[in-house]
């Protein structure tokens, strides 16, 4: 089954509402909430990925794993609650809920549709969703309750929907520190994860850049490099930070560079 990267802004039992912001990488403390009024389950968002309100996918999680803010979590989506959100000042907009299961969980591991849930845990996940958005002065109003393969359908065709605007480029070098080539399989590698993430990706192999760089006041060093280019809506520091560490230790280098841009696509 097919699964999807959740990031949890704020975890179960929380009173606290977190939001994760793209542009800086770090999780704002965003408002207290009433009192008795905590997550029943850990709240995300799927990075990637864009709802009709403009922000990230959002997802509840059920386990009984215990979070917090800003985890990673491998998920398996099993539905959706799609909702109509009404704003303060009446504006209307769709705002669904997805709900996913961690991949690790053992007490979910046989859930793999929203229908297998006891039909009370999903009916008081709307009732708090109701409520939370009735303290903020909004009508959250339930339309359906969809199958975890029409709900991955829905967030798969969030991700086309999006302005791809920001430029990302991965610098590699060809040749180990001994001079000798990086195997053909290492790139395949890096290009599978990158298309299977993003869609697709630009690789620049027949003609490879030269990397110029001073090693001290004496010594210039240069280096043959393979560019990766790939095209986002945004820039998830978190995941490049890890990608990137990944990298530095499969081709055994102490730095490696990683660039991005913004773009205006024609």
């Amino acid at each position: 089954m097919e699964t999807v990267t959740v990031i949890i802004e704020t975890p179960k039992g929380k009173g606290l509402k977190y939001d994760f912001d793209p542009k800086t990488g770090y999780i704002f403390l965003k408002k207290i909430m009433p009192a008795g009024l905590v997550f029943p389950y850990d709240f995300g968002f799927v990075p990637g990925t864009i709802g009709e309100d403009g922000d990230p996918i959002d997802v509840i999680v059920i386990s009984e794993v215990e979070s917090f803010p800003g985890c990673a979590m491998e998920c398996r989506i099993i539905g959706a609650i799609k909702a109509n959100q009404q704003e303060r000042d009446g504006e209307e907009m769709r705002n669904d809920r997805y709900v996913a299961v961690p991949v690790v969980s053992e007490l979910y591991a046989s859930v793999n549709e929203l229908s297998q849930f006891p039909k009370e845990i999903i009916a008081q996940l709307e009732v708090f969703f109701e409520n939370y958005n009735a303290q903020a002065g909004k009508k959250f109003s339930v339309l359906e309750r969809t199958t975890a393969k029409k709900s991955m359908k829905m967030l798969e065709d969030s991700r086309q929907n999006q302005e791809l605007n920001k430029l990302i480029q991965i610098y590699l070098p060809s040749n180990k520190p001994d001079g000798k080539p990086f195997s053909d399989a290492l790139f395949k590698k890096v290009k599978a994860e990158l298309t299977e993430k993003f869609g697709g990706l630009t690789m620049y192999t027949r003609a490879p850049a030269k990397g110029l760089w001073k090693e001290d006041d004496q010594h210039t060093v240069s280096d043959d490099i393979i560019i990766f280019e790939i095209m986002a809506p945004d820039l998830d520091l978190a995941f490049w930070e890890n990608y990137k560490t990944k990298l530095k230790k499969d081709f055994k280098q102490e730095e490696l560079l990683i660039r991005c841009s913004s773009i205006t696509v024609v």
